[in-house]
């Protein structure tokens, strides 16, 4: 079987009427051109006799020859057939072998040679149908038996979107959706097999399947045709998408109207009901089989006036619409009110055939409406009772109601307010406003406001300021209709706010400490505090409020302050008093504190306001400089207070502190003949540096008679200073820098040692350059014993030395330049004509140009001597 089938297919693929036969003469396989030829399909002449059984008698009724079924070479010859339907055709015949022998069967080609052939018969119906029906808009299709297209219309390329080329050939189930797809050849087998007509000659509603796969509903009306004993089907479709468009919309507009929430009657021309929705039967009460047929007045409540009938009849037979309110009645008797739309229904001739009435309950709403009215009504009354302002505008603002309070709120008549806009009314722009000018007014967003401030212009010019409270107003369509609201006067009470808010804001800001204290509440509590008492105290707001002034009191508290507070308190006085207090932390300060009572209208102390001062900075301040005073005191009495002139020598010193108390210390004086020198510099810028001055200075004068008497050297004095100092320097954490030198007339000749101080400068009186005079030694206070290096040399007349400390070197300009030693010595020559007295006046002189706009940083000492 699947070598014939395998024939099959392959002889299926050739247009001519081919055979296989068997090398017995039997028939192996045909394709369907020869089953369309011989009127037999395959299986009904498998396996026979295939010549025997078509070969026609003669016209002698002599049986034909038959030709071999094996022929070892091509035959050809005429015959005469016999098809199954009777009718003898004459046929042209090829007979080739399989094989060589013959022995592999042979392969028959027939063609008919009377008249026309079965093709050209196709052909010329096919162009007859295309002729009749090329110019519809349905399609056209015609297949054979195996469902293979032979036919395809212009309305069917429009339709499938397919060309006819396209579709020639090609089975006819191309044009169907699944599954109809895969049934269709099963459906054409047994009708072939069966004979039994299910769609033949019947039309019915399908889909059908486009080109680019979107499926359409289309009706199909199937026709058989035979030509030449072959059977065809033709198919006649029409595209059903417009109309099946059509029945949804319909079936959709016929559901929203029985389904809407809005009564639906239509009546014909003469005023009888001919269709009522759901809901108009349940508006009226009424079933609609007891409504069609009748007359809408049956609804009348008597209530409507009759003029009102008589225009709504004029106007629809005219043919126009009309819109009205009416009232009437229901089944039960119940009145209600409806809101109604009558229109004339015309037809294609534009004549009046129907009337569509549709009504809309709007019982509730004119209830309500009516209730809305007395409301507004009860509500003018109270807002003009109670003095507030009363308006309603339009949605763009402008007032289209005015309550006569606005006289008393604007001192205008409401006629001046109306078709004026709320903008109209404010008050210019000023610097106040700015803020007020650039808010979005609560209006735009078509929502309520409540208590909004406007800023206003009274009719005189006057400000005014309202609390504007309103609401939109929306018809039933959502629609903005209106705004309605009221103002309420404010202006004197934003004043004193305005007044309170700025005490208050001062108050706040301010940084003295401020309470206020309960006077008639136990122990006086602090209501109020603001942030600066915080700050001084150290408490927090909450921690004290509802305390008294017992939460600052400490050790050292001045109880007589504390009583004349008391004293103040209870016999409701003014009191001011410094007294010290404790912070939260501990630590004491000073409280410049100023108490006054405060009275009600009744002229009775109901508050105290309490003012704290922190003058712990001053108090300390004060003390610091009482201090320095004396420290500066202590220190210009130990400085010698005019030059020393002796037979062999003249000199004079300065200091200059940077501040009130330096650290620099000189001394000059004569003693047994000799004539000590001595410069120094204590750290530290305080009394205690002061006083260690007075003890060196003290100790230095009996060391050095002592010394003198006893013939010991500056290097021995410093040594011995050193020892006795050592002690209290290093208790009190200080040391001296310090320069001693001794000069003896008799001899002309300088002793000199150095505990670690800028070493003098020598210019001799014919010298070009100076000297330095130094000798190695530390500073005194570091190291109990130490020794000191003493060096010496002789002087002569006009020679002169210059003693000087760190101030003057170190001193810096603004680019942080030092004055140097350098430019030291170089002012010490310009200035060696002048005086000891005067060369320091001008090496200063110097110094500050040099230092220009700085400040001095460090003390100045300088001591000048000049040999006679």
């Amino acid at each position: 079987m699947e070598t014939v089938a395998a024939d099959r297919a392959i002889l299926d693929a050739f247009d001519e009427a081919l055979c296989i036969l068997e090398a017995s003469g039997a028939l192996r396989s045909m394709n369907r051109a020869a089953e369309r030829l011989t009127g037999y399909c395959e299986r009904e002449l498998r396996g026979q006799p295939f010549f025997p059984r078509l070969l026609a008698p003669d016209a002698d009724d002599c049986e034909p020859p038959s030709p071999s079924p094996s022929p070892r070479a091509r035959e050809r010859l005429s015959l005469r057939i016999r098809r199954k339907d009777g009718r003898t055709l004459d046929v042209r015949c090829e007979i080739d072998a399989l094989s060589g022998n013959g022995d592999g069967g042979s392969l028959l080609k027939l063609r008919s040679v009377d008249g026309p052939t079965e093709a050209d018969a196709l052909d010329e119906t096919t162009k007859k149908l295309e002729t009749i029906f090329g110019g519809m808009v349905d399609g056209l299709v015609v297949i054979n038996e195996a469902g293979d297209i032979l036919l395809f219309s212009r309305g069917a390329e429009k339709l499938f979107g397919y060309r006819a080329e396209e579709a020639l050939g090609r089975n006819v189930k191309m044009l169907m959706p699944s599954p109809y797809r895969e049934a269709h050849d099963g459906y054409l087998a047994a009708y072939r097999e069966t004979g039994v007509k299910k769609i033949i000659g019947v039309g019915r509603e399908v889909v059908g399947r486009r080109k680019n796969g979107t499926t359409f509903p289309m009706y199909l009306s199937i026709g058989e045709i035979w030509l030449d004993g072959t059977r065809y089907f033709v198919g006649v479709t029409h595209d059903l998408t417009r109309l099946k468009r059509a029945e949804d919309r319909l079936l959709t507009l016929s559901a929203a109207v029985e389904q809407s929430p809005i009564a639906v009657m239509i009546t014909n021309k003469d005023g009888e009901i001919e269709y009522v929705n759901s809901r108009f039967a349940s508006l009226t009460g009424y079933p609609p089989h007891e409504l069609i047929g009748r007359n809408p007045r049956m609804l009348q409540s008597k209530r409507t006036e009759s003029d009102q009938y008589r225009r709504l009849w004029e106007s629809i037979r005219a043919g126009v619409e009309w819109r009205g309110q009416i009232q009437d009645r229901r089944k039960d008797g119940k009145l209600y009110w409806a809101s109604e739309i009558i229109t004339p229904l015309r037809d294609a001739k534009g004549e009046i055939t129907h009337y569509l009435a549709i009504q809309q309950d709007i019982t509730e709403q004119k209830r309500d409406k009516e209730a809305l009215f007395e409301s507004e009504q009860r509500f003018r009354q109270i807002a003009d009772m109670a003095g507030d302002w009363l308006w309603e505008q339009d949605p763009d603002g402008r007032y289209t109601y005015s309550s006569g309070a606005v006289e008393d709120v604007l001192g205008m008549t409401p006629e001046e307010i109306l078709g004026k806009t709320y903008v109209d009314l404010f008050a210019k722009e000023s610097a106040n406003d700015a803020a007020l000018k650039t808010a979005p007014r609560p209006i735009a967003p078509r929502r309520a406001f409540h208590r909004v401030v406007n800023h206003y212009r009274h009719k005189n010019d006057g400000d005014v300021f309202t609390e504007s409270t309103g609401a939109p107003i929306f018809d039933e369509a959502g629609r903005l209709v209106k705004w309605r609201g009221v103002d309420h006067d404010i202006t004197s009470r934003k004043t004193f706010e305005d007044m309170l808010r700025v005490r208050n804001r001062a108050i706040e800001a301010v940084p003295i400490g401020i309470a206020v204290w309960d006077a008639q509440a136990p122990r006086v509590p602090n209501i109020y505090v603001n942030p600066a008492l915080s700050r001084i105290t150290g408490f927090t707001r909450e921690e004290l409020l509802g305390h008294s002034l017992h939460l600052l009191r400490g050790p050292e508290t001045d109880p007589a302050a504390l009583e004349e507070i008391r004293n103040a308190i209870v016999h409701r006085t003014s009191c001011q008093v410094v007294v010290k207090f404790y912070r939260k932390d501990g630590v004491s300060f000073w409280d410049e504190l100023s108490i006054s009572p405060v009275a009600n209208e009744a002229g009775r102390i109901t508050h105290f306001v309490s003012v704290h001062a922190d003058i712990s900075d001053r108090r300390r301040v004060e003390e610091n400089r009482h201090e320095l005073e004396i420290a500066k005191q202590i220190q210009l009495s130990l400085l010698p207070n005019a030059p020393l002139r002796t037979p062999h020598m003249e000199i004079a010193g300065i200091c200059v502190p940077a501040t009130h108390v330096g650290g620099d210390y000189f001394d000059y004086f004569e003693n047994s003949g000799v004539v000590d020198i001595v410069i120094a510099d204590v750290s530290g810028h305080s009394v205690g540096a002061a006083l260690i001055m007075t003890e060196v200075r003290s100790t230095l004068r009996a060391e050095t008679r002592k010394a003198t008497n006893a013939l010991s050297g500056p290097a021995e004095l410093l040594r011995d200073l050193n020892e006795l100092l050592h002690e209290d320097l290093t208790a009190a954490d200080l040391f001296i820098t310090m320069f001693y030198c001794r000069f003896l007339p008799q001899t002309r000749t300088l002793q000199y040692a150095n505990a670690g101080q800028n070493p003098p400068l020598l210019l001799r009186a014919d010298g070009a350059v100076c000297v330095q005079l130094d000798a190695d030694g530390l500073v005194l206070g570091v190291v109990r014993a130490v020794d000191f290096k003493e060096g010496s040399l002789e002087l002569a007349a006009g020679d002169k030395l210059l003693f000087y400390t760190d101030g003057i070197t170190e001193a810096q300009n603004r680019q942080g330049d030092f004055f140097g030693l350098e430019r030291l010595s170089a002012a010490f020559m310009q200035h060696r004509g002048l005086s000891p007295r005067d060369l320091i006046k001008a090496v200063l002189a110097d110094v500050r140009a040099f230092r220009g706009a700085a400040p001095a940083t460090d003390d100045v000492a300088m001591v000048v001597a000049q040999v006679c």
